[in-house]
């Protein structure tokens, strides 16, 4: 293998978990059951299971692989025994610009509102339903 290859394959493995991303995922529910319960996970990592209230904020970083892999899902639920629920994909790598790793996700009464690098929030997902 001649030098090029050998110096690609030494820098894809060196920067491999160096490109990084946030997720932060915002209560803005109201009503007296305002309560929200996030999941968040990737192939690679459990972020486990956080309740926020109302005005609460849930975040986390992660490392962007650098092949475009990084697939991040979060269950979230609320309401009265948490009946409501959706699953969004938070992050995907393989869907955003390669700059686009500041995802800002709204719960809101009637949604799950998305922001990518502090752009105005667009309605995402319907509470027990599909992607919009």
């Amino acid at each position: 293998m001649n030098c090029v290859g050998i110096s690609v394959i030494v820098i894809c493995l060196l920067t491999e978990n160096a490109i990084g991303g946030s997720v932060f995922i915002y209560n803005n529910l109201s009503g007296k059951n305002n309560l929200l319960k996030v999941h968040c996970k990737s192939g690679d990592n459990d972020e486990g299971y956080h309740v926020r209230r109302r005005g609460g904020l849930y975040h986390f970083s992660f490392s962007d692989h650098i092949m475009d892999k990084t697939h991040i899902w979060c269950h979230l639920w609320q309401g009265f025994r948490y009946e409501h629920y959706v699953v969004i994909v938070a992050y995907d790598a393989g869907t955003l610009r390669a700059s686009s790793n500041w995802v800002r996700w709204s719960v809101r009464d009637y949604g799950v509102y998305q922001s990518i690098n502090n752009e105005t929030f667009q309605f995402r997902y319907n509470w027990d339903g599909e992607f919009t």
